[in-house]
């Protein structure tokens, strides 16, 4: 299928979210300096206002809320320790002029809490499934095209990339060691507030305990996309890993593929390759009819818009990704993609949100950075 180059040539002149969200910005920046000219008393008082460091203080509030609500979940539970997490609270206030530190204390508060309940029985069978999965390979088997009576209720088939079933065992501590290194890269980026959401939600935390696995593939998918911001080829690897773990992370493979150019697509594409490479002996047709068994283990929706004839909008949406020049273009297609065809099916996981929240997150609020920058040159 070929675009024809009309439509090529828009895609390509189309601005980047980046360069809509400044154009958007300069337009606000103008309307509020006509409101608040500087040198004027109402100017004035905006200048003075603009000196308080915004993003870090609110991020500080949100995640006192969070951290509160969550600490009084696990005191609730019986892990009084909890409480001495609130030691981030009154250290993050004395670093709102610095961001990354900042970060870096609200991370190592998620942390913590979700270190406390390391011992606890897991709740999810997306681990114990992959673990299966793992025995039937070194059995010599075929872990794809059936239903495994470790799951809850039984018969949950393994619908992972052939890593999948490797990285199960790392076990719960992997994956929260996995979303600490997301969070250290959302403090690192100075993605403050999309840091102090997951980092304290208690939804988040015990979600990230329960023995999901998508908080390796997670971590792969953000180190790549940021890796590819200027060492392409080597943020393609990762990208490719996380492929190979969770098949979800192909939705960034075409706008990535269009953003870092041919060397960075063949890399995109072999590491792939061979991540899935055990799918020639195993069948792609038995990995398919994993997918299907897997829409029947779940009675009801759940997470979702549950309108799966609209999952056909991925495709034009991955054919425009092909065409992108930028990163956060990049990013935020592919966050489009996989939104598209997962939260548009019959059922969703609600570990999916810890994937796509940390890149898009990043990328929004560099913009909200890029904003504030402008209205404190424009206001002196």
């Amino acid at each position: 299928m070929t675009t024809p180059p009309a439509a090529r040539a828009l895609l390509e002149r189309a601005p980047s979210p980046g360069a809509w969200a400044d154009r958007t910005a300069d337009r606000i920046v103008a309307s509020v300096t006509r409101r608040c000219p500087p040198g004027t008393s109402a100017g004035a008082r905006l200048r003075g206002a603009l000196r308080l460091p915004w993003h870090t203080l609110v991020a500080w509030l949100l995640f006192s809320f969070f951290l509160l609500d969550a600490i009084n979940a696990q005191d609730r539970r019986g892990y009084p320790e909890a409480w001495l997490a609130i030691i981030a609270i009154p250290v993050g206030l004395l670093l709102l002029r610095r961001p990354v530190l900042l970060g870096l204390v609200m991370a190592a508060a998620g942390i913590y809490l979700r270190a406390l309940y390391l011992g606890y029985p897991e709740s999810c069978d997306q681990m114990a499934v992959s673990r299966a999965a793992l025995g039937v390979i070194t059995s010599g088997g075929n872990p794809w095209g059936f239903g495994y009576a470790e799951s809850v209720p039984p018969g949950a088939p393994f619908p992972y990339a052939p890593l999948g079933a490797f990285t199960s065992l790392l076990g719960v501590p992997g994956e929260v060691a996995a979303f600490a290194g997301i969070l250290v890269l959302l403090a690192w980026q100075r993605a403050l507030l999309t840091l102090a959401f997951l980092a304290a939600w208690v939804s988040w935390i015990e979600l990230g305990i329960c023995g999901i696995n998508d908080q390796m593939p997670a971590l792969l998918l953000l180190g790549g996309l940021l890796l590819l911001e200027k060492r392409r080829r080597s943020g393609a690897v990762l990208v490719a890993l996380s492929a190979g773990i969770k098949p979800y992370a192909f939705a960034w493979v075409p706008p990535l593929m269009g953003f870092g150019g041919l060397a960075t697509s063949l890399v995109l594409l072999a590491v792939t390759a061979v991540c899935w490479l055990p799918a020639l002996w195993w069948g792609p047709s038995t990995y398919l009819t994993s997918i299907e068994l897997a829409r029947g283990v779940h009675a009801k929706p759940e997470n979702t818009l549950n309108m799966p004839a609209l999952r056909i909008l991925a495709l034009p949406v991955a054919i425009a990704g092909l065409f992108v020049r930028s990163w956060s273009t990049a990013v935020l297609t592919g966050a489009l993609i996989f939104m598209i065809v997962l939260f548009l099916d019959f059922w969703a996981s609600f570990g999916y949100w810890l994937v796509v929240l940390p890149p898009v997150g990043i990328v929004l609020e560099r913009a909200l950075r890029r904003f504030g920058s402008r209205l404190r040159a424009a206001m002196g």
